[in-house]
């Protein structure tokens, strides 16, 4: 039979043993899961992004990926390519700073922001008059309207101005047919703030944009803060890359140290410990000398 000392040590060893293994799972997944100076709260991930002065929060039901996407993200086929170096190439080129796609294995839809520097001859839209900004409305869905070449046609089916308690944007749904004759129904808000253009867009292929799509992505939009963000070390694609390799190799290295370290020191026992071990079998062995003792005596007494 086990002593009870046995059975603690053992006790104390699993418990251990869970803590160690929970916090090597959630080590693995922030290294798999780590982009721009993202984090999540409230069932959404807030990305930061320094270049274009943007914050915005995404739900959680969104996988995204930034331009520090790295090679072990879980999600990374599901855009179409395995290279992550052309993934980031192509969002670079096309001033892409957020794609995300559902988590789900039925990608409808996606969702992107981008972003360049604006003309200086614009003005922030938070700070420019209704008259300016109707005109400048006016000229931003002719240019999104009545595209016709070689590649693609496209056609605004509707368009509105759009104001929340940050800033306005000119928003325009928009039908796209390419000339292999797929169509792509699109969504598109836009607006300049910190001297900044943003478009937060959302496309479908084959089938239109549903309200509840619609709002998934004014929930970023409305989400969105504009001001000045420091930059990190972090936020450079190869420092992020060596970064979570970097973690990935040594989560499973220190996790087992840190259980045999623990293992060690919960079942070692300290000087203090022997110190009153030997106590005990002092007094154990005196007391039962003295018992052989009295016992001889009332021997030689009778």
């Amino acid at each position: 039979m086990k002593k009870i000392s046995d059975l603690i040590n053992l006790h104390k060893v699993k418990g251990i043993l869970k803590k160690a293994l929970t916090f090597a799972g959630t080590s693995l997944i922030i290294a798999s899961t780590f982009n721009t100076a993202v984090y999540a709260a409230d069932s959404s991930t807030t990305y930061k992004f320094p270049d274009i002065s943007l914050q915005v929060s995404v739900p959680d039901t969104l996988v995204g990926f930034t331009r520090n996407v790295t090679s072990n993200n879980a999600y990374l086929d599901r855009v179409g390519t395995d290279d992550v170096e052309e993934l980031r190439s192509l969002m670079i080129t096309n001033n892409i700073y957020l794609e995300a796609i559902p988590k789900t294995t039925d990608i409808n839809y996606e969702i992107l922001i981008n972003g360049k520097n604006a003309d200086s001859d614009v003005k922030n839209f938070n700070e420019t008059d209704d008259a300016s900004l109707l005109s400048q409305f006016d000229e931003y869905v002719k240019t999104c309207d009545n595209i016709d070449n070689s590649s693609v046609t496209e056609n605004v089916t509707s368009s509105q101005l759009y104001k929340n308690d940050t800033t306005s944007y000119f928003v325009v749904d928009v039908k796209s047919v390419s000339n292999n004759k797929v169509t792509t129904y699109v969504k598109k808000y836009y607006t300049v703030m910190m001297g900044k253009s943003i478009t937060y867009t959302i496309q479908s292929n084959g089938s239109e944009i549903s309200d509840y799509y619609a709002d998934i992505l004014l929930s970023i939009v409305d989400s969105a803060e504009y001001k000045t963000i420091k930059k990190s070390i972090l936020d450079n694609q190869f420092v992020s890359e060596i970064f979570t390799t970097v973690i990935t190799v040594l989560i499973p290295i220190l996790i087992l140290a840190l259980i045999v370290f623990i293992v060690n020191k919960s079942t070692k026992k300290t000087k203090k410990q022997i110190e009153a071990d030997e106590e005990r079998y002092k007094a154990a062995y005196a007391a039962r000398e003295a018992e052989k003792k009295a016992s001889g005596d009332s021997k030689l007494s009778d």
